[in-house]
């Protein structure tokens, strides 16, 4: 009986080091992104972060790329609503939005689903290549569903984005590990199921 206690408790111990080399492993991972000065066909924003759309939209007033594909946006959401301050007239340095070329994909509420939304957009405009823009604690994920779901002839490029709420230099500050570990069990959660 004492063995088998001793036994139970050594395996106990086993795997929670072994999750816990994981999640530093993860974590160590998360700062590693650099974000790619290329073009590609398309951006594509998902939404949810702080900070990921205003960069989306910048790199596409830059002409990094032909369309902005906005993920996972409110179904009410509007063009007017989404960019209410670009909707007047343009400021000192400021240009006009062509609205033809912005997608609002309105139908995803997941990571996931945001893929698969995505992915019958570029299927139906033939686009070759996107700039996949999240934040830095979500970027592992999302590049890995992308990946999965996207066909493989579709080049993405990763553009990490920094948030006041997660530091990816210190992701042990603040609500750092929080972000981490939720992110740390839906990655492992798709690895195992997509």
């Amino acid at each position: 009986m004492r063995e088998t206690k001793i036994v139970f408790f050594i395996t106990c111990f086993a795997f929670v080091l072994l999750l816990l080399f994981m999640y530093l492993h993860f974590a160590k991972d998360t700062a590693g992104y650099k974000g790619d000065t290329g073009n590609a066909d398309a951006i594509v924003v998902l939404t949810g972060g702080l900070g990921r759309l205003d960069n989306g939209l910048e790199l596409f007033e830059k002409g990094r790329a032909a369309y902005l594909i906005i993920a996972g946006v409110d179904k009410d959401a509007s063009f007017e609503s989404i960019f209410f301050k670009r909707a007047g007239r343009p400021s000192k340095g400021q240009v006009w939005l062509d609205t033809k070329r912005v997608i609002l994909e309105k139908h995803s509420t997941s990571t996931y689903e945001n893929a698969k939304e995505v992915k019958k957009i570029i299927e139906t405009m033939n686009i070759k290549s996107i700039i996949l823009i999240t934040s830095f604690y979500h970027m592992k994920r999302a590049s890995y569903i992308f990946r999965r779901i996207l066909p493989a002839e579709v080049g993405i490029h990763l553009y990490p984005i920094s948030t006041p709420n997660f530091d990816e230099m210190r992701w042990w500050r603040g609500r750092g590990p929080i972000l981490l570990a939720v992110e740390f069990l839906k990655f492992y959660w798709y690895r195992f199921w997509i």
